[in-house]
């Protein structure tokens, strides 16, 4: 397959995703999931194995202890820190982020977590897999990991007060430049998703907290 070829996939797959979203918001569902049907159908036509994907489980946990702090720190440090900050001196960011969330108000716990597991699984193969996996083999990783993150945190924007969206949609980028470091050390996805979908946890343990 020759290689221009797949840049430009990336290209047009990642452009009608980011302006569906941020243009077409009662299909930002549908957009958002573009990217994982391109590489699921991909994968069958060009004979991908699922490790190309990022799908590495057998090597799992030797992945996770080559990379455990910055395990760590995604997973139960740096979100659930964000969210006291903000509860404790900045609660219009605080109440931007609440306004944001794609989850119902009062939604269970049952509910909640296997959505959210979902979601970020689809996050993770569009902006790591896809995104920086895939203009890594163009520009190098570090660009990769820095575009892919400023997509990533341009894809979680919501209109308020500039202050507010700057320091969210700076926080976001900070975040995705970790979870890209991560998923470059090792290729794994299980590792970047889990420390991912702790963090939501964690923080919104705290978001939704008294």
């Amino acid at each position: 397959m020759r290689p221009n070829r797949i840049l430009l996939e990336t290209v047009i797959i990642t452009v009608i995703t980011l302006a569906g979203m941020l243009f077409i918001s009662s299909a930002k569902l549908l957009f958002a999931l573009l990217p994982v049907a391109y590489l699921l159908i991909e994968r069958r036509l060009r004979k991908r194995t699922w490790g190309d994907l990022g799908f590495n489980g057998r090597t799992f946990w030797a992945d996770l202890r080559a990379s455990w702090i910055l395990f760590v720190l995604l997973g139960f440090v740096i979100q659930p820190a964000t969210a006291w900050w903000a509860k404790t001196y900045f609660p219009e960011f605080l109440l931007h982020v609440q306004a944001r969330l794609p989850f119902e108000s009062g939604m269970g716990c049952g509910i909640l977590l296997p959505l959210l597991a979902v979601s970020l699984i689809g996050e993770e193969m569009t902006y790591r897999t896809l995104i920086q996996g895939r203009l890594a083999e163009f520009i190098g990783v570090p660009a990769a990991i820095g575009v892919a993150s400023l997509l990533f945190g341009l894809a979680h924007f919501a209109p308020g007060p500039g202050m507010v969206v700057f320091a969210d949609i700076g926080l976001i980028v900070v975040s995705s430049l970790l979870y890209g470091m991560l998923f470059a050390r090792r290729n794994n996805l299980w590792i970047v998703w889990l420390a991912h979908l702790l963090g939501d946890i964690f923080g919104l343990t705290i978001l939704t907290s008294v």
